[in-house]
């Protein structure tokens, strides 16, 4: 269910120089998201998207065009550091997404239900 990007956590023994270049870019992305977002940048597409949580907030959906997740697979994105729903847009640690149709958190809680539990018995 994790999009490979999960082992990026801050305090995971991280290279110190990777996750300041990370953070680099990330402030460069924000600092002038028109900018940014106008430059069209390589972005993956996530519908029936909801806002999850794990121990840092995180996008639960069906990614299409990331570059390790196929197509329509459920998975939940790295830790969130900014959401735009009116603009259409998130970031997150690891890169942009463009947000297609938004479902309520329960949604994902239900299909998840039903991926651990196929047959609906307990």
């Amino acid at each position: 269910m994790f999009d490979g990007d999960s082992h990026h956590f801050l305090c995971s023994g991280s290279d110190p120089a990777s996750l300041i270049a990370r953070f680099r870019q990330l402030a460069d992305d924000l600092e002038d998201i028109d900018k940014c977002l106008a430059a069209r940048p390589r972005t993956a597409s996530l519908n029936s998207w909801a806002l999850g949580q794990r121990t840092v907030p995180c996008l639960i959906g069906r990614p299409i065009g990331h570059p390790i997740v196929s197509d329509g697979r459920t998975a939940c994105s790295s830790e969130l550091v900014y959401l735009d729903p009116d603009r259409g847009v998130a970031r997150t640690m690891s890169r942009w997404y463009r947000l297609g149709t938004r479902v309520d958190p329960e949604y994902w809680g239900e299909r998840l239900r039903e991926e651990v539990n196929p047959s609906g018995s307990h």
